[in-house]
C-alpha cells in the first residue's frame, strides 16, 4: 500500500473538534479519499477521555468554494452530532470566514420582497 503525499501550501485547519473517546464512531472517522479537497484527520494530541479531530480544506480550489466547503464539513459534524453519532461533540475552535461573494453573483433587488439566499 503506497502513502499519500499530500502537498501541504494550500492546505488550511478550518476547525477543531471533539468527541467522547469510546464514540463508535471515532474509528471511522479518519481521512477522505486522496482526491478530496477536505480531510478529517485526528489531533496529535487529545484530552484524557476524548478524542479531537481537525478539519482541513484545500484552499488551491479558490477561496470562495474553500471556504464554502470549510462551512459544509463543519456543519456535517454538527448532523452528526446531533444524530447522536457522536456523542460529547463539542467546537474546540473554527477559522474567521471572510466574507465570501454569492455563488453566482446576481441579486435580486428588482423583484419586490425577495432575497439572495447565496
Amino acid at each position: 500500500m503506497a502513502a499519500t503525499h499530500i502537498s501541504t501550501e494550500n492546505w488550511q485547519r478550518v476547525a477543531v473538534f471533539e468527541i467522547d473517546a469510546d464514540a463508535p464512531i471515532a474509528e471511522t472517522l479518519r481521512g477522505n479519499s486522496r482526491d478530496a479537497s477536505h480531510l478529517i484527520l485526528p489531533s496529535r494530541e487529545s484530552p484524557p477521555g476524548v478524542a479531537r479531530y481537525e478539519i482541513f480544506v484545500d484552499f488551491s480550489i479558490g477561496e470562495a468554494l474553500a471556504m464554502r466547503l470549510a462551512q459544509a464539513q463543519v456543519q456535517a459534524t454538527q448532523q452528526w452530532a446531533a444524530a447522536g453519532m457522536m456523542p460529547g461533540y463539542r467546537m474546540i475552535s473554527r477559522c474567521a470566514a471572510p466574507s465570501v461573494p454569492p455563488r453566482n453573483g446576481r441579486h435580486l433587488v428588482s423583484i419586490s420582497s425577495a432575497r439572495d439566499l447565496d
